[in-house]
């Protein structure tokens, strides 16, 4: 039987990257009758003062996890409408994705940060109500339309931006290592993944500087352009064309067991997944690329230790809760070798009291 990480989907059905495309989403939806809205408050709030949607079209905000309570619920409200326009960022996103899935209707993406690849991809990840890592959903349908709006992100927190830097970077990290650490041959379209993962991390590694740069300042560049189309579209062409090999692997399986430490229930998706890059490498044993990606995490303001995730006491046992978790046979460090809790523990802990070493 088909799974459904073996389909190739390349991204949405329609992707518009234009500066300004917010006020045209009206004109953009003509073709449904009932236009209904999933959106959180605070993204809500700031889009509703950069453009205006009609009035008569239902609004759902939504504060919390893409639950499958909250699902549920949200489904039920909404269930006499026949397009769901998910305005936020990647909880929202998932959170409209898993309704628009539900009643089996079609879905519009609409990012208001560049922190995940969420509105490009037809998957949601899922948590119980506690945020707790659960399961990760696959969508019958892709986005009928993904909308990215330069000028509106450019006022974005910075945080997101990190985030979805950090997110985006681990394209690389964990498609390279899955597909090296596969045996046999692999199907044409997951060499093409591996190419666009080179692709996106490239992008990254040479204008995240600037495209923060441009956040802080206020000043669209074209480097802040490339970043965010990167993070929010190209990024899940990775997925999309390499499936259960260019998705996920040791580090999102980091992040899962991090979700289970209350303190980093605060800390965004990409900045808990950056840290889960370098805990990857250092199980594998790729200190060169951990000692690289330090000095750029220093640069972009990323985590570099359970500390700076806000995991300030006990931090022996949130590297246990981390590793127990991330070694469990249906997680997906697996995807890269067959690691042990006590190796993803040393890993943890190699990354903890990593000195850079010194050039002479």
């Amino acid at each position: 039987m088909i799974q459904p990480e073996e389909i190739v989907r390349s991204g949405p059905n329609q992707f518009i990257s234009q500066k300004g495309i917010y006020h045209e989403i009206e004109s953009l939806v003509t073709p449904f009758q009932s236009p209904a809205i999933v959106t959180g408050y605070d993204s809500y709030q700031a889009f509703s003062q950069y453009t205006k949607l009609p009035s008569e079209w239902p609004v759902v905000q939504h504060k919390g996890y893409s639950s499958p309570n909250a699902i549920t619920r949200i489904a039920e409200e909404l269930k006499s409408s026949d397009v769901i326009i998910g305005i936020g960022g990647g909880t929202i996103l998932d959170t409209a994705k898993s309704v628009a899935d539900a009643l089996q209707i079609e879905v519009i993406m609409v990012p208001t940060i560049p922190g995940t690849c969420a509105a490009s991809t037809p998957l949601s990840v899922i948590y119980d109500d506690k945020g707790n890592f659960m399961r990760v959903d696959y969508h019958k349908r892709s986005s009928y339309l993904t909308l990215i709006d330069h000028t509106f992100l450019l006022s974005s927190p910075l945080s997101y931006l990190q985030s979805g830097i950090g997110d985006t970077l681990a394209k690389w990290y964990e498609a390279e290592a899955i597909i090296r650490n596969t045996k046999g041959t692999l199907p044409l379209m997951v060499h093409a993944a591996l190419k666009q993962a080179v692709y996106v991390r490239d992008i990254l590694l040479t204008h995240s500087e600037e495209a923060v740069s441009s956040l802080k300042t206020g000043q669209l560049s074209q480097a802040f352009a490339d970043v965010t189309d990167t993070i929010i579209t190209l990024a899940g062409t990775v997925g999309g064309y390499g499936g259960r090999y260019g998705r996920m692997a040791g580090a999102h399986a980091v992040h899962n067991g991090l979700t289970f430490i209350d303190e980093t229930h605060h800390v965004l998706h990409g900045q808990k997944v950056a840290y889960g890059i370098l805990v990857q490498l250092a199980a594998e044993n790729r200190m060169t690329e951990v000692e690289e990606l330090l000095e750029l995490y220093q640069t972009l303001g990323l985590p570099r230790t359970m500390r700076e995730l806000g995991i300030t006491a006990q931090l022996e046992e949130a590297a246990h809760t981390v590793a127990n978790h991330a070694a469990r046979k249906d997680e997906t460090f697996c995807l890269i070798g067959d690691y042990t809790k006590e190796q993803i523990v040393d890993a943890i802990q190699i990354i903890e009291t990593y000195q850079p070493q010194k050039t002479v």
